[in-house]
């Protein structure tokens, strides 16, 4: 029952800790009943509550999956799944070091298990770095500062030695506290030194953003609806050129054009455009063959640079055609399309090319609106760039290399900052905290399958055998012997 109880209590915990509005606190600690009720009951007691605890900690999110993103179901039940054995995994591994008297080996070793899982998963599914515990500190600047050594990696690291350590309490106090110190030191050490840096570079530059509702995605220009939303468009991004803009960035797939209709939306911009302000528009670009989810840059004189998505969303996007191709805009704005920040290769490529500004029309699903923002706000911290989103379903965002929010509306905002002209560790070496989970993954299985030590007698712990006992012959008690 007390296992029942702490399977449930975990799961709450991860429920609030987790999915789209996490509650950051709540993930420190999501963990902790579930290790400390594994030390008294079996191992595949404890694999079975890790695993329902997982299991009520994504209830918020499985309608999101299937229903918003159609997700087919056994890719939803794939993802679930994933995080179940991450779960799972890290539980009996982090019960097998700790009754072995291994604590040290617990607290910095078994984290890597999942820091393995969800850089695996970020190589090896259609979506990036999405799937990150990071993400619930986005709001915290002092714990997001570690993305910019580790990407995001470090932080779920974090994230999962404190409650190994905080459950290690009770097995060897001294160890568990001198490897809590430790881990909590690096990181506040390089957070405070990163916090303390100079963020602004030289030069004010003023972003606009604009965002308005509209019934569909890529509204063809040449017909009636398209029409009506670019002339409420115009006078809006004329307005914020008006009052300083030298950027403006509107949603992902706003209108629809060929290449017969594009010069209407230059055209109708060329106003602004021609003030020297350059105005990024989301459209739906379609070819005879092809059809392209691209950002178009319309700067002075009429010129066009188009950028074209190089992520799509699987299932929802099928029908258009990805690109290849990075663009940089007057040497410093890198361009890209709403997923394309869930991953941190296309990010960091961008930063090694020069770019500070990130430019990024976006969608979203209204739900996840506070979850993508952040998303884009990680990887601006990760390798030390601004980025300038516009999400019509989501939020409008100005973001800087520390994590600050310098912006955020749904519907119009005007921002003037400085760009950040430092890189950062993680942008030039990418991602080589995975690589160093590697042996202390390997090490804690090694140090889990070694002879255990006598720690229950003295912790109280005492959980049954994990494999029961033969029958052997009782010695009769008559028959002398």
């Amino acid at each position: 029952m007390m296992t029942l109880v702490a399977a449930v209590l975990s799961g709450l915990l991860w429920l609030g800790g987790t999915g789209l509005h996490p509650i950051w606190g709540l993930t420190w600690v999501a963990p902790l009943p579930l290790l400390l009720a594994s030390f008294r009951v079996r191992a595949r007691t404890a694999l079975g509550a890790a695993v329902l605890a997982w299991l009520i900690g994504q209830l918020g999110v499985l309608a999101y999956y299937h229903v918003t993103l159609s997700m087919p179901v056994p890719e939803v039940a794939g993802v679930v799944l994933l995080g179940a054995a991450l779960a799972a995994g890290t539980v009996l591994l982090a019960r097998a070091l700790l009754l072995r008297g291994r604590t040290a080996t617990a607290v910095l070793a078994v984290p890597a298990l999942w820091v393995l899982g969800e850089y695996a998963a970020s190589r090896l599914l259609p979506h990036g770095a999405w799937w990150s515990l990071a993400y619930t500190q986005a709001d915290v600047r002092p714990v997001i500062q570690l993305t910019a050594l580790t990407g995001v990696w470090g932080v779920t690291y974090l994230l999962v030695a404190v409650p190994v350590a905080l459950a290690a309490l009770r097995m060897s106090p001294r160890v568990a506290v001198a490897c809590l110190l430790a881990v909590v030191a690096a990181a506040g050490g390089w957070s405070a030194w990163s916090l303390s840096r100079p963020t602004a570079g030289t030069g004010a530059l003023t972003v606009g953003l604009a965002a308005m509702e509209q019934s569909d995605d890529g509204l063809p220009v040449d017909q009636a609806s398209g029409r009506d939303l670019l002339a409420r468009y115009v006078p809006r991004v004329a307005g914020l050129a008006a009052r300083g803009a030298r950027v403006v960035v509107l949603p992902e797939k706003v209108f629809g054009v060929t290449d017969t209709t594009l010069p209407v939306v230059v055209d109708a911009f060329r106003p602004v455009t021609s003030g020297g302000t350059s105005v990024v528009v989301g459209a739906v670009l379609r070819r005879p063959d092809t059809a392209n989810n691209v950002a178009l840059v319309l700067g002075a004189g009429g010129t066009v640079t188009p950028y074209a998505k190089q992520h799509l969303i699987p299932g929802l996007e099928d029908w258009l055609t990805p690109g290849h191709d990075d663009v940089i805009v007057d040497g410093r704005f890198g361009v890209a399309i709403c997923k394309d920040l869930d991953f941190p290769g296309l990010v960091r490529r961008y930063r090694a090319q020069g770019a500070r500004v990130m430019l990024v029309p976006a969608l979203d699903f209204t739900s996840d609106g506070w979850l993508h923002s952040r998303m884009a706000l990680v990887r601006g911290v990760e390798d030390g760039l601004t980025v300038v989103r516009a999400a019509d379903y989501g939020r409008l965002t100005v973001t800087d290399a520390r994590g600050r929010v310098l912006g955020e509306d749904d519907a119009q905002l005007l921002v003037t900052m400085r760009p950040a002209a430092q890189g950062t560790v993680y942008a030039r070496t990418g991602d080589w905290f995975p690589v160093a989970a590697v042996p202390l993954f390997l090490l804690a299985l090694w140090s889990s399958r070694t002879r255990a030590e006598r720690v229950t007698r003295r912790t109280g712990a005492c959980p049954p055998p994990d494999r029961p006992r033969r029958p052997g012959r009782r010695r009769s008690l008559a028959g002398g012997g």
